[in-house]
């Protein structure tokens, strides 16, 4: 890993920083939430976060909602110049202590069939393939295939 351990930090999203997701959102295949949709899930869908940061500053995500013993991961993403240096691997170890303390049995998330960088990623990370979802995801004007994938836990 390519990271100096003593300049990450970590914070929960909440409603007062909810704001940064829009600045960290880059990726053209990931969903933008907007901060009125970020506050409604952490009232009341059950929408949980973690942002993580560099040097004091904000270079990525992870929100997710709490299915009682399940999670559903919405939205992950670092910011491309820090991609590749293991800092998404250790936003999502953080996340899945919280999966630990929660019980929670299994994990799943949705992602574009053409996004082959977070495909990678989330193999790498030890979620599998379950089915595709087809026209799942709208870009521009036409419709793509996604996959839902699964990392279980107990």
């Amino acid at each position: 890993m390519v990271y100096e351990k003593n300049k990450i930090d970590f914070r929960i999203l909440d409603n007062s920083n909810c704001r940064l997701i829009k600045a960290l959102q880059q990726d053209k295949y990931t969903r933008n939430w907007n901060e009125e949709e970020i506050e409604h899930l952490l009232k009341k869908g059950g929408g949980h976060g973690l942002i993580i940061y560099f040097s004091k500053n904000p270079i990525g995500y992870c929100f997710f909602r709490d299915l009682t013993d399940e999670a559903e991961i919405l939205s992950l993403e670092i910011k491309s110049k820090y991609r590749n240096k293991g800092l998404g691997s250790l936003l999502f170890k953080k996340i899945e202590s919280y999966f630990v303390d929660k019980r929670i049995r299994r994990c799943f998330l949705e992602v574009n069939k053409n996004n082959n960088l977070a495909i990678n990623f989330y193999k790498k990370i030890g979620f599998v393939y379950i089915k595709n979802i087809k026209n799942y995801y709208k870009v521009n004007n036409s419709y793509q295939d996604g996959l839902l994938l699964q990392k279980t836990y107990i």
